[in-house]
């Protein structure tokens, strides 16, 4: 480098850079470099790998005369000889819209006609529910299991209704993962791309 530049931002000569510091310099930017275009590649490889699924999967939907546009649930894709398998997951990131302040308000009428000492439980776990994080985010596990209660009393059912209204599917992000094992029934062995997690 003909121009050093520390951490400070500022300009440092060449001569008054240790001998170390320019070998570790050097070494630093060529494995990020090296990353950089793994990372290229990596991705270019989950493309086409997602794009060959999609194609099979899109010509099974045909082939059951179903919507080849929709792409929903898990699956996996196994190898004849149960050897080898390509994992492939939805996972759907949820929100709620402005309904659910009303669902709330439906579970404070709730319990203040309901005063039994048996609710303090589920109040208590429903105002956790709706409390909100640093970030002014609520709980979405919390909220949608309220909805796992057996209440049969009509603000409660009123509120679950509302909390289903409220629902909103934010995006959805499709994971890919590969696996195999050696013999019939061993278990599966992820092929780890992580590096990470790449034993050496």
């Amino acid at each position: 480098m003909s121009k050093w530049i520390n951490k400070q931002g500022d300009e440092v000569h060449p001569d008054n850079v240790k001998a170390s510091d320019k070998i570790k310099d050097e070494m630093v930017r060529e494995i990020i470099s090296d990353a950089i275009e793994e990372q290229k590649r990596m991705k270019l490889f989950k493309e086409k790998a997602t794009e060959k699924v999609d194609s099979y999967i899109a010509l099974m939907r045909q082939e059951y005369k179903l919507d080849v546009s929709t792409k929903k649930g898990n699956m996996n894709l196994e190898t004849f000889d149960g050897l080898q398998k390509v994992s492939i997951q939805i996972s759907d990131t949820v929100e709620f819209d402005e309904k659910l302040t009303f669902a709330k308000e439906k579970l404070d009428l709730f319990f203040k006609e309901e005063t039994k000492d048996s609710s303090a439980n589920i109040k208590t776990l429903m105002m956790k529910a709706f409390d909100v994080d640093k970030k002014g985010s609520i709980n979405v596990k919390s909220i949608l299991e309220l909805r796992s209660y057996e209440i049969d009393h009509p603000l409660w059912l009123e509120a679950m209704d509302i909390i289903n209204e409220s629902i909103q599917v934010a995006k959805s992000k499709s994971y890919i993962r590969f696996y195999t094992k050696r013999e019939i029934g061993e278990p599966w062995v992820i092929i780890a791309l992580d590096p990470a997690k790449i034993g050496g």
